[in-house]
């Protein structure tokens, strides 16, 4: 996936974080992504929000 994208689901998950739509985790997981996507993004999400912690550790 193109790092564009990857930035753009991010953005959303953080998001949809911060509107209490669930844990970090359950978020990403419903973009339906593979592994090195998920993986990706997540970094995204840490990078940007370092107070998010993974549940799914």
């Amino acid at each position: 996936m193109a790092m564009y994208k990857i930035r753009i689901i991010a953005a959303a998950c953080i998001t949809r974080y911060n509107n209490g739509e669930g844990d970090i985790d359950d978020i990403v997981d419903s973009y339906n992504m593979g592994a090195e996507d998920r993986a990706l993004v997540m970094a995204e999400i840490y990078t940007r929000r370092p107070d998010i912690e993974a549940t799914n550790v």
